[in-house]
């Protein structure tokens, strides 16, 4: 239901911004978004409506005991049963709505100080990137010191993983929040709802995937980035208004910026989960065993009703959408090898195009340009990618899946690496500034693919031979073209 929120929410703000960015030169047009954008509006507001209603229905009780596991930062296990809790969609609609209406009051408040304070009738990208800050830094401290006390999060302990059993509940859900607590043991709390019966092999695979997003704490990297796209979104909304409105002007090429760079945050945040799955599903497979995709085959059957599932292939839509269609992780443990080839250099490929047009200030120019980078950072994604992997392939040393799409993801983090350094010039220390924020970052991302002392090796060898690449890319074209 949120993700169904969520899309609904996020087309009524592209279609508003295309309203805007058209302006006055079609008239048929605007009007056409402009009907999108609140058909979209109400359906997103109904839904959430349904949603708030049944939050009203919160405790979840059972003539049955619910399970209730501790894993304390001692790594101590203790058990107990109760009767009444809050549901798991109950809890997560709570923070959810929680997030995005202090976001809405939050925005508000930063642009109310742009327009009555600081008098700006004019919204640069400036304006923009200051107020998207202010946006994330406040709803970030607001998420920090609220969410820990919403529901079960109050009896859980900083560093602690709290695992509820519930009676007829299959699959999982991890939710995990950042405290401020002053606990030296951890900054985490974490839930997680499951099966009751973990003699059940279901319900233990269940657990073990669950286990796997807490160890990483994917529920704090999805809260983050959730609130980036988010304060992004807003920091956008309130000018766009005000411009329909004719109160203030923004230009359409810094809208068309603004939406391509949303664009960029939200597809990253899909490859962000699915990645996150097949990590998960690595870790489940290394826990379970080689009968870890038959029994999530068999949490498919349960949770939709459907006996005659044999593969993950056939999982709904939306469940495909945010983990991977084929699930290899759970069959050779390989956290990459569940990724579709095109998967790193589409993704990658967009964000450095989007970046790459952002020194532009005329929407025409952009919309030439935009595909023309887009096209040419894949095709050299891929072929650096072909290039990285019999390199790292003997340090990768998983499936080959597994391995093209690690070549491909370094591949595609140097490209965005050397867009920002192009985009900096000739700024030659912002330059230097940006290369070395950029191999810092691919060597943070190795760091979650291979041992300690591999990472070093792979980002010097591959850093050399993009270099290398970069290097006689110039020479042929001097002895070609000349200086």
């Amino acid at each position: 239901m949120i993700k169904l929120i969520s899309i609904f929410y996020f087309f009524t703000f592209l279609f508003s911004s295309f309203s805007a960015i058209i302006g006055k030169k079609d008239a048929y047009l605007v009007n056409i978004f402009l009907y999108l954008g609140v058909g979209t509006l109400v359906v997103g507001i109904s839904l959430s409506i349904i949603m708030v209603m049944s939050v009203i229905k919160d405790p979840l009780k059972s003539n049955k005991p619910i399970s209730v596991e501790s894993i304390g930062s001692d790594q101590k296990r203790y058990m107990k049963e109760r009767r009444t809790i809050s549901s798991p969609f109950s809890l997560v609609t709570r923070m959810s709505l929680f997030i995005s209406l202090t976001e809405f009051v939050f925005s508000w408040l930063i642009f109310a100080l742009l327009m009555k304070i600081l008098h700006t009738t004019t919204i640069n990208l400036t304006d923009i990137f200051v107020s998207f800050w202010l946006n994330f830094l406040l709803e970030t401290l607001t998420a920090i010191l609220i969410l820990p006390r919403i529901g079960e999060f109050k009896e859980v302990k900083p560093g602690e993983i709290k695992i509820f059993g519930l009676p007829d509940f299959y699959g999982g859900l991890t939710i995990e929040v950042i405290t401020l607590s002053r606990s030296r043991h951890s900054l985490f709390k974490t839930i997680i709802f499951i099966g009751a019966d973990e003699s059940d092999p279901v319900v233990s695979t269940a657990k073990a995937h669950e286990l796997g997003h807490a160890k990483e704490h994917h529920g704090v990297f999805l809260e983050l980035a959730s609130i980036i796209l988010i304060s992004l979104i807003m920091s956008l909304l309130w000018p766009v208004i005000y411009a329909y409105m004719n109160l203030m002007s923004i230009s359409t090429a810094l809208i068309t910026k603004t939406i391509l760079a949303t664009l960029a945050i939200g597809i990253t945040i899909i490859l962000l989960l699915r990645v996150m799955e097949s990590r998960a599903d690595s870790f489940t497979f290394k826990t379970v065993g080689e009968s870890a995709y038959d029994n999530l085959v068999e949490i498919l059957r349960r949770t939709y009703g459907k006996q005659n599932v044999n593969s993950t292939k056939e999982a709904p839509l939306h469940s495909r959408l945010t983990h991977t269609s084929l699930r290899e992780a759970l069959k050779t443990g390989d956290p990459l090898s569940s990724l579709g080839l095109w998967e790193f250099p589409v993704v990658l490929s967009f964000i450095a195009s989007t970046i790459a047009v952002m020194p532009y200030n005329s929407v025409n120019l952009i919309v030439i340009l935009f595909p023309l980078f887009y096209v040419g950072t894949l095709a050299i994604s891929f072929l650096i990618g072909v290039i990285f992997f019999p390199l790292v392939s003997k340090y990768y040393r998983r499936s080959k899946n597994g391995g093209m799409n690690f070549s491909f993801l370094l591949a595609g983090l140097y490209v965005i690496m050397s867009t920002s350094a192009l985009d900096s010039y000739p700024n030659l220390y912002f330059i230097a500034l940006q290369l070395l924020i950029g191999i810092t970052l691919i060597s943070l991302i190795t760091k979650a693919f291979l041992d300690q002392r591999e990472i070093i090796k792979v980002v010097i060898i591959t850093l050399l031979v993009y270099v290398g690449l970069n290097a006689l890319i110039g020479i042929i074209r001097i002895l070609f073209h000349g200086v």
